[in-house]
């Protein structure tokens, strides 16, 4: 789909939306029908930015999760950033849609429980174990005796609660139990934290990279965000923009060379 095509076909989806919002109940029926069919249209055009948020996140998350699990929660995502989307904020529809889509599905996953059954098994027999000699000690038993109450041995009963405690997972925003006041994120020494003069530099860094940014037109800046933010590959880009491998290339090169020559003359952005 052409740029013009696609163009034309974005503003008879809002002319839809606004004429439903806009109609009474008898022609309700008929004006959803042709504005879920724009909008099913320019889900299907802009799908393969969901594939590539789906191939991102398996690669971080792990092997336990299902691409195709993925792929269907993006295309959630997908399709409310189409519903939602607003051209007077003045955001491109590709960068909105995939923060949509990464949400969509960094959402289900924390929804999910990983916890294999059988360590969930376990951790309640432990937990039962556990209560059953406080209960007849008097006491917090030890490690070696609620190995000995299950059955096991002490080194099993270990690796039992290493292989447990790698699974849970808790929020930074977390309370700690008995410190009021006090959350899990306090407690965590930010080594990345620059020095009063590095903060400066860099401030005045992305100052200038946003000037540098503002002379690239907006194809230019497009292909920047998607290749050097999102890390897209020329033939991916070309796909979701509905350009040629080398045409997105030649635009690249286009917006490297007016970046450099922008930076050439600030000493910290160089040095950096």
């Amino acid at each position: 789909m052409t740029r013009e095509t696609l163009g034309s076909l974005w503003q008879r989806y809002f002319e839809a939306r606004r004429r439903l919002a806009e109609a009474d109940a008898s022609r309700g029926r008929e004006l959803r029908r042709r504005a879920d069919g724009y909008r099913d249209r320019l889900v299907t055009n802009y799908s393969p930015l969901v594939k590539y948020v789906a191939g991102r996140v398996y690669a971080r998350v792990g092997k336990h999760l299902d691409l195709g699990d993925l792929i269907s929660w993006g295309l959630v995502g997908l399709l409310e950033a189409v519903e939602s989307f607003e051209p007077e904020r003045n955001v491109k529809f590709e960068s909105y849609a995939i923060s949509k889509i990464r949400w969509a599905m960094l959402n289900e996953i924390r929804q999910q429980d990983w916890v294999p059954r059988s360590v969930r098994r376990r951790a309640q027999d432990v937990e039962r174990a556990t209560n059953a000699l406080i209960h007849r000690l008097r006491r917090t038993p030890s490690d070696e005796e609620v190995a000995e109450e299950l059955g096991i041995s002490f080194e099993e009963y270990r690796r039992f609660q290493s292989q447990y405690s790698r699974s849970q997972v808790a929020s930074l925003e977390a309370r700690i139990e008995g410190e009021e006041g006090v959350e899990f994120q306090s407690l965590i020494a930010d080594t990345g934290a620059p020095d009063p003069q590095s903060w400066a530099d860099r401030r005045e860094l992305r100052e200038q990279l946003i000037a540098a940014i503002e002379t690239l037109d907006d194809r230019e800046r497009l292909v920047a965000m998607f290749y050097f933010y999102e890390g897209l590959t020329l033939k991916e880009i070309g796909r979701a923009m509905n350009l040629t491998e080398g045409r997105v290339s030649q635009i690249r090169q286009k917006a490297l060379r007016k970046l450099r020559e922008h930076l050439a003359h600030h000493p910290v952005a160089l040095n950096l």
